[in-house]
């Protein structure tokens, strides 16, 4: 993979990722088989339901990102929830994330390995 490849990945980081099943299902079915191999997940989760029901991945602090999961008939969505804060002084501002990860892109794409591995995990366990 090249600079254009990490730059894409590094683009889409943020965005959203769908899971299709071949099934309908509610969020308290994906709970319960999520919560059956809650020990391959590198972080907590819980069925919450403020603001609509879904799925809360505990805030992952290296990366300063907390996933929610949703489901809409047979389609689970993958919705990543950027937490980041930064220091200022004097006008300049970095990034926590940035100081936790290395400058450049290594946030962004080590985010996009993170939603990737989880959106794996949920996709073999639901496909099971």
């Amino acid at each position: 993979m090249g600079f254009k490849d990490d730059l894409k990945r590094a683009a889409y980081s943020a965005v959203p990722r769908k899971i299709e099943l071949n099934r309908r299902m509610t969020i308290e079915e994906l709970y319960a088989l999520l919560d059956q191999h809650k020990e391959e997940f590198p972080v907590p989760f819980k069925l919450s339901s403020f603001l609509g029901k879904r799925i809360t991945f505990k805030r992952e602090p290296r990366l300063e990102l907390q996933l929610l999961v949703s489901v809409k008939d047979n389609i689970i969505t993958v919705r990543p929830n950027l937490q980041e804060t930064t220091i200022e002084s004097n006008g300049f501002s970095v990034r926590t994330a940035d100081l936790k990860n290395g400058f450049g892109l290594q946030t962004e794409l080590g985010r996009d390995d993170y939603v990737n591995d989880i959106v794996e995990k949920i996709t073999r366990i639901v496909n099971g």
